[in-house]
């Protein structure tokens, strides 16, 4: 199944959401249990999914959306909304969110090879009008009912 977004990535009209097995995909770092309990809360109450993650589409890594997994996982969810991305582009880049320098290598082989880094270790984002933001503000918004991720 896929879902037009309210916004597109990269500018390309060809670029949609697919809901896919939480199972195919690969995270490369550990959920933060605190947050996944918020949005888990947070799904339940509203009975909805509102950002899909994004993961690159040549290897199924979790590039954004490991916490907003695992709470659809505790919620009994087996299906995600996910953006696939061109991770090899230069136009998306990744840092450290605790100012330790993180590559684009080290987050697919943590992804690849089960060796997940620490919870918040990669910070991904775009440049867009000249401004550095994170990924999960410019991939859009779907809303998909949680009824429909089981």
């Amino acid at each position: 199944m896929t879902w037009a977004a309210t916004s597109s990535f990269f500018g390309r009209e060809d670029e949609v959401v697919r809901i896919v097995p939480i199972a195919q995909l690969k995270g490369h770092e550990m959920p933060d249990e605190r947050r996944v309990g918020e949005l888990e809360a947070d799904m339940r109450r509203k009975g909805k999914l509102l950002k899909p993650i994004v993961v690159d589409k040549e290897t199924g890594v979790i590039l954004d959306g490991h916490c907003r997994c695992d709470a659809l996982r505790r919620l009994g969810c087996s299906k995600i909304a996910a953006r696939f991305v061109d991770y090899s582009s230069d136009e998306i880049g990744v840092e450290g969110w605790n100012g330790r320098k993180v590559t684009k290598s080290e987050v697919i082989k943590a992804g690849l090879r089960g060796n997940l880094m620490m919870p918040k270790s990669s910070r991904h984002s775009v440049v867009r009008s000249g401004r550095k933001q994170h990924v999960s503000e410019v991939c859009g918004n779907v809303h998909i009912r949680l009824s429909e991720l089981v």
